[in-house]
């Protein structure tokens, strides 16, 4: 099955050629925005922020563009604590729940 033609301009954003056009501009420096990649690759800054997110599983963090994905361990890691949160919420009930102490990995500079 295959659709037919239709006007307007085709997708080629998030083609090959564009996707290794914005791996080597990261190459050099992680920390570059979205706008001077699109600079560097002469791509629309929607186009290079779509590449980064979809089609290279990239997200920015600590204005850095880091794989956004779990190691094996990692994703092991959060099955045990889970099963543990739940062994202790069966016998606990929701004496456990008012313990739980929950936060985030930012870093507020001052």
């Amino acid at each position: 099955m295959e659709d037919e033609p239709r006007p307007g301009r085709p997708v080629t954003a998030c083609g090959d050629a564009n996707i290794s056009k914005v791996l080597v501009s990261l190459s050099d420096r992680r920390r570059k925005t979205c706008e001077e990649i699109s600079t560097e690759t002469s791509m629309s800054r929607t186009s290079v922020f779509r590449v980064l997110t979809n089609k290279l599983n990239k997200n920015k963090k600590f204005s850095k563009w880091v794989p956004h994905l779990l190691t094996d361990e990692q994703k092991e890691s959060r099955v045990i604590f889970s099963r543990n949160f739940l062994r202790r919420f069966q016998t606990e009930q929701n004496d456990f729940l008012g313990r739980i102490i929950t936060g985030d990995e930012t870093w507020v500079y001052s």
